[in-house]
């Protein structure tokens, strides 16, 4: 009984680690987007991944949430002044703490005569990345301008993007 409980603990816990990233206010934990209103037409916006975000995904969220605060601002659409995506990276090891301990063996029953050093071979490190997207915003209304890269229609942004929104 106590291995099959076991069990299912550890299979809730893996179905929870391979989860859909989530659309999601920051609200107090590190995950999440973040506003800041700099004047009346122009914001800070960030969107902070968790490590199993992919680049793609955190820049997407991004702009959906551009999109949605010009629509609430009541403005048509928005022009990136600059924007930039950080890649945060950590490695991870697992194993002993000590990989390598000095040895002094002599006799038959050691295989090593001499003195020297053995590391340990279970040992692995683990490259883990979360990614952060930043961009400052000035809001408009009225047509987009057709010759300018930088402007975004917030209606076709939202309605392009809203199906990769998960809540």
């Amino acid at each position: 009984m106590k291995h099959a409980l076991a069990g299912i603990i550890l299979s809730l816990g893996i179905a929870g680690c391979s989860t859909t990233p989530v659309y999601q206010a920051a609200n107090g934990t590190s995950f999440g987007y973040v506003d800041q209103k700099i004047e009346d037409d122009r914001y800070r916006v960030s969107y902070n991944g968790s490590t199993s975000t992919p680049r793609a995904t955190v820049e997407n969220f991004l702009l959906y949430r551009m999109a949605e605060i010009t629509l609430a601002q009541g403005y048509d659409y928005f022009r990136v002044l600059e924007t930039d995506t950080e890649c945060h990276t950590k490695y991870i090891e697992t194993g002993t703490s000590e990989p390598c301990s000095y040895y002094r063996a002599y006799g038959a029953r050691f295989p090593y005569h001499g003195y020297g050093y053995s590391c340990d071979s279970d040992r692995h490190v683990y490259e883990s990345k979360r990614y952060e997207a930043v961009a400052f915003i000035s809001l408009h209304k009225g047509e987009k301008p057709t010759d300018d890269p930088f402007a975004f229609d917030a209606r076709n942004v939202s309605s392009n993007l809203a199906n990769q929104i998960v809540e």
